[in-house]
């Protein structure tokens, strides 16, 4: 019951937005949906599944908590058009059964978060042939390439250029405890972010944030693609990353 509560009780802490973050909100997300929508992979891709909160803004610390349920985030996923028909169907079946396991493990919807785990390892390997998932953080006080308390950690990284974007890397991760295969996260950053990868006291290596304006409207993102490289390299080339990053308070 303790670990129920903890989401509850960081919703709790988020306060009701003001017109203007709500303005600034909108402003990024209405971007960011007419940039990745718009620029699937080449092949039979097409859009499942996109999260987002556009006109129910609710904003949460600008540091961050364990749960960031406030809003701040955007999720699009594509998936190629005969995996995406099979899925669709099998969760719509579940659904309709009342099979809630079935339902809740095929909704698709891979957390971003860093504690990534799966009650079937298998599948990360299957989704990772027919699913491309893009997740994107607003107004993050870290990045953190690895993060020992919750298993991630990096076979190899290294900055890649982006136009438009002052920082950008290419991700393996290791392949965890519970059996996940390594994968690879092509991200994104934009804002004020510099290139200050550091080690923190808990091991965890990380890029700092430093804000301008205090956090209160939209400063930066954090855009992560979870697709093979060379997916993820077609994406970033056909994004408008400027576009983007235009759309962030300065």
């Amino acid at each position: 019951m303790s670990f129920l509560l903890v989401p509850a009780a960081a919703y709790s802490q988020c306060d009701p937005p003001s017109p203007a973050q709500t303005a600034a909100y909108e402003r990024v997300v209405k971007e960011l949906q007419n940039q990745f929508r718009n620029h699937p992979p080449s092949g039979d891709w097409q859009v499942f599944d996109e999260r987002h909160s556009l006109g129910k803004l609710e904003l949460s610390d600008e540091y961050g908590k364990i749960f960031r349920v406030c809003g701040d985030r955007y999720d699009l996923t594509f998936q190629r058009g005969n995996a995406a028909r099979r899925q669709r169907a099998r969760a719509d079946s579940a659904k309709a059964i009342g099979d809630t396991i079935t339902t809740q493990q095929h909704s698709l919807v891979l957390s971003t978060d860093s504690v990534y785990k799966e009650a079937d390892p298998g599948r990360t390997g299957r989704l990772a042939e027919s699913a491309v998932d893009i997740n994107v953080e607003m107004n993050a006080g870290n990045y953190r390439v690895e993060e020992p308390i919750s298993n991630r950690f990096a076979a190899s990284h290294k900055t890649i250029k982006v136009n438009g974007a002052p920082l950008a890397l290419q991700i393996t991760l290791k392949p965890d405890q519970s059996g996940i295969a390594a994968r690879p996260e092509t991200v994104v950053l934009l804002g004020n972010w510099k290139n200050n990868l550091r080690t923190s006291a808990k091991g965890d290596k990380l890029y700092h944030y430093s804000y301008t304006k205090g956090g209160n409207l939209i400063e930066n993102l954090v855009v992560t693609i979870k697709a093979p490289f060379d997916v993820a390299e077609e994406i970033v080339r056909k994004v408008d990353w400027q576009a983007i990053s235009n759309t962030l308070t300065k």
